[in-house]
């Protein structure tokens, strides 16, 4: 990963990102956007599972989602899969492709040595779908809208992005000058 992508990252997050594997998607001002992060960590021997493949890192898109989660959007994009079987089996088909595409990063012989000696850190990895989540329950929206950027497929995702469009935002170039000067580091001595 380049050292200038590495440092934008940490200016929007406020802080130093962990175990980034590289930038998955840029806005069209070519800032980062969504991050890939590695799923392991070797704290003391011992593995920690970090499950969220995908992180949201855009200041504007992060304020804006987390806005929807305030208002209650979880629970009511948890109601509408439950109602809709066509949500709810793409969310499951969503998760399977989530999983996979995080398992395809770990090395085969970490993945054996995690499958034969911890094998419940194992199965968080190899079952958990987005941002972790197991099963039918929302864990995210801004996991789930990261997703939804790289791949198109993620159902919540898609419904993340479907209000956000509503309400004006646009996913692809979200430009104010506060929150440049947050990408491009200006302000800083």
């Amino acid at each position: 990963m380049h050292k200038d992508d590495l440092q934008k990252i940490t200016r929007q997050l406020d802080r130093e990102p962990r175990d980034v594997v590289g930038v998955a998607k840029r806005c069209t001002a070519g800032h980062p956007q969504v991050i890939t992060t590695y799923p392991i960590r070797w704290v003391g021997g011992a593995p920690q599972v970090f499950p969220t493949l995908y992180w949201l890192t855009c200041p504007a898109l992060w304020h804006h989602v987390s806005e929807l989660e305030a208002k209650g959007w979880v629970s009511k994009l948890q109601d509408l899969m439950a109602t809709d079987d066509s949500i709810a089996d793409a969310w499951n088909r969503s998760h399977h492709i989530y999983a996979t595409e995080r398992v395809g990063l770990v090395p085969a012989r970490e993945l054996a040595l995690l499958r034969d000696k911890y094998p419940r850190q194992a199965a968080v990895l190899e079952e958990s779908g987005v941002g972790g989540a197991r099963g039918p329950g929302i864990k995210c929206l801004h996991t789930n809208l990261a997703h939804y950027l790289i791949d198109g497929a993620n159902p919540i995702g898609h419904e993340v992005a479907r209000l956000l469009i509503a309400q004006g935002v646009d996913l692809e170039f979200c430009h104010c000058d506060e929150l440049e000067a947050v990408c491009q580091g200006e302000g800083e001595s």
